[in-house]
């Protein structure tokens, strides 16, 4: 069956056996995508993109220069946080104080063509990175799976893609001009203010506001990914080989299923072409069929037997083209997510328990997880710190209350030590923390208490996690 006309089939099976469903089978969400209305004559609400976290901010401003930035922390009374493209779940944005949108801090600041760094200003989305870089031969050495957030977010919590032999985003910066709470500009690297640029490279936006920020690139290259339906254990009895012989290798599993997408990337070869079509809302698709099967005494048995019978024996899809543009896909289905970082050699015993406790509790989620390797780096509180880790991430829709779901898998990512995605819902606090992190947590917070001494940059979700 090819990639369009199996997409065909799986849509019109959703439609017929969307129609079956009967009266109560499909639970109701109590989450609401806008938390909270506009009431004439109060502050207007920050929402972020998940719609979990809301804030009504008493100023919101948006700073077109560095001076106008220090000047704002200078100024500002209460808490003060900085936003971006407003795509972190965890509360890491909310005040109902000042709120600084960084929009206006975007683009290119300068270039070095021998050592292929550039320094793009904080507020720059990953979506302009990769064109700004190729029209002066540069290319991101690696990027996260979608390209929504601003650069500076994306440093501030480690974001990150897949491949054992690459690190977050935030081991590749060489440089960050930082805008402290008390209005100093200052630069900080390896050489320079080094112990706050160990602490700033992920720093939960907690160190002031980071302006500027140096990245090391490579020359701009292109690549190929294929998708391709698999069996799960397959992949899992696999996995260290795949990991070794792509340059980037994830996969993800669906629930209730035997089956995962494998995402395998690589650098492109001469005649590598186009096949088949990335679908972003193929997943909708996968709910229909969910929920038209779930009244049935053993749905989980007849959802994958259906799934065996529409995705078995799929060709693969594949995308070639700049790295910047093949690394990212398009999310238009709104979700929250809870990611953890386990120990690499804990990742496969980690997901096998997830998927078999999803089985066994009947867990009525078909949201697929995520599964990728990442490699170990020196930053303080970045969740690979001293040591190559698995993120392991589950989802659910952005209009259905995820947190029974999230509160039965959370367990699990406890029991192999790991460490939450500081963009992504979790519940630990600071006291669980220290321990994930023995090694720089004093020194992180020394740093910030030192430039923060007041406590500006902490809102309610930072004073929770650090204990402060």
């Amino acid at each position: 069956m090819t990639q369009t006309s199996r997409r065909r089939f799986l849509e019109a099976t959703a439609a017929g056996m969307a129609a079956t469903l009967l009266p109560g089978c499909v639970s109701r969400s109590s989450e609401p995508q806008m938390p909270v209305p506009y009431e004439l004559g109060k502050p207007l609400p920050w929402v972020n993109w998940a719609g979990n976290q809301h804030c009504l901010p008493a100023q919101r401003l948006g700073p077109a220069s560095e001076s106008e930035v220090v000047d704002i922390l200078r100024q500002a009374k209460g808490v003060v946080r900085a936003v971006g493209s407003s795509h972190s779940f965890s509360g890491v944005v909310p005040t109902n104080d000042t709120l600084v949108a960084t929009d206006l801090l975007s683009g290119l600041a300068s270039h070095d063509a021998q050592t292929l760094q550039a320094e793009l200003w904080g507020g720059t989305r990953l979506h302009d990175v990769g064109p700004l870089l190729e029209s002066v031969g540069q290319a991101l050495v690696n990027m996260p799976d979608m390209d929504y957030p601003s650069l500076a977010g994306s440093i501030a919590t480690s974001v990150h893609g897949t491949g054992p032999r690459f690190g977050s985003m935030s081991n590749y910066v060489a440089g960050i001009t930082l805008a402290t709470p008390s209005g100093e500009l200052l630069d900080c690297s390896a050489t320079q203010n080094a112990e706050i640029f160990n602490a700033a490279r992920a720093s939960l936006g907690a160190l002031g506001i980071a302006t500027r920020i140096r990245m090391q690139n490579q020359a701009a290259f292109q690549l190929t990914e294929v998708n391709r339906i698999e069996k799960t254990e397959d992949v899992l009895a696999d996995l260290d080989k795949r990991m070794a012989q792509h340059r980037h290798f994830e996969f993800l599993p669906l629930p209730h299923s035997d089956f995962c997408v494998t995402v395998a990337t690589d650098l492109a070869k001469p005649g590598d072409s186009k096949a088949g079509e990335d679908d972003p809302q193929v997943v909708l698709d996968l709910r229909k069929i969910f929920n038209a099967v779930g009244w049935m005494p053993n749905s989980s048995a007849v959802y994958d037997w259906l799934l065996k019978t529409l995705l078995g024996g799929a060709g693969s899809t594949i995308n070639t083209g700049p790295s910047y543009k093949v690394f990212p896909h398009v999310r238009v289905v709104r979700f929250r997510e809870m990611e953890y970082t386990v120990p690499l050699e804990s990742g496969p015993a980690c997901v096998r328990e997830i998927l078999k406790t999803m089985r066994d509790k009947k867990i009525p989620v078909c949201f697929p997880l995520e599964y990728r390797h990442v490699g170990a780096d020196d930053i303080w509180l970045s969740m690979f710190e001293g040591q190559p880790g698995a993120s392991i991430s589950v989802h659910q829709f952005g209009d259905t209350d995820y947190r029974l779901y999230f509160a039965e898998i959370e367990p699990i990512f406890w029991k192999y030590k790991g460490r939450p995605h500081w963009g992504k819902i979790h519940t630990l606090d600071a006291a669980r923390l220290a321990p994930l992190y023995s090694r720089h947590w004093k020194d992180f917070h020394e740093v910030r208490r030192s430039l923060d001494p007041q406590g500006k940059m902490l809102n309610t979700h930072l004073k929770h996690i650090f204990g402060a």
